[in-house]
């Protein structure tokens, strides 16, 4: 190779590298540029639209019957799961708990409601859902299964899934279910499904501080889109 033949290819690796740094260069400026934007970030979904929850009739834990009419005109935080679960469940309404706390302190307690679902109608019937959601929150709603489909719409709309695991020779079963909090908008309808923290070991840690700093992104989202 001749030496103009090495100063041309030398250029042009020289004018290669050139071009990169410059579009790294670039890249940088655009991304920070991005960075600066506030843009709001959630720990879950939120839905570009509303999704409509089906009809359903549940049963509260003080035997009142409990249907899509009765999500209207207020916030709704739904949570699955049932009393026989010995430790993610009672975080959940501790978590739960904690959160309305943040609710009353922030005056928007009148305006939110909370739900617990039992993913085991058999075993928690209206009065051990009341004596179980004493221990943690008065205020929180528990509903039930009360037939055999008139649940789906309410399950199937909101993605609640539970696993059964029985045992051969006893009555006592676990129970595995989702789990995640679905927002419910005033207009009956699902807004956003918030999920919980995972710690390195990729195990769920729940926040009543960032459920609540989510929820209140989400409401805002919702009130900008409305005009409120």
């Amino acid at each position: 190779m001749t030496l103009k033949e090495i100063a041309n290819k030398s250029g042009y690796v020289v004018l290669g590298l050139s071009v990169i740094v410059i579009f790294l260069i670039v890249l940088k400026i655009l991304f920070g540029l991005y960075q600066s934007q506030p843009v709001a970030k959630i720990n879950g979904i939120a839905l570009n639209e509303a999704m409509p929850i089906a009809d359903f009739v549940l049963q509260d834990q003080h035997g009142n019957r409990f249907t899509q009419d009765d999500l209207l005109g207020k916030w709704h935080i739904v949570a699955a799961g049932y009393t026989h679960c010995a430790d993610i469940c009672p975080m959940t309404l501790l978590a739960l708990s904690q959160f309305q706390r943040y609710l009353e302190q922030s005056a928007l307690n009148d305006d939110v409601d909370i739900i617990f679902y039992t993913v085991d109608p058999q075993r928690d019937t209206a009065q051990v859902l009341a004596e179980y959601l004493t221990f943690f929150a008065p205020g929180i709603i528990g509903l039930r299964q009360i037939e055999d489909v008139t649940y789906l719409g309410f399950v199937n709309s909101l993605n609640i899934i539970a696993i059964y695991e029985y045992e051969a020779t006893t009555d006592n079963y676990n129970v595995s279910h989702s789990l995640a909090f679905m927002v419910i908008n005033p207009e009956g309808q699902l807004q956003a499904i918030l999920e919980p923290e995972t710690n390195p070991f990729g195990e769920a840690t729940l926040s009543s501080q960032l459920l609540f700093e989510d929820f209140k992104q989400v409401r805002q989202r919702y009130d900008d889109a409305k005009g409120s």
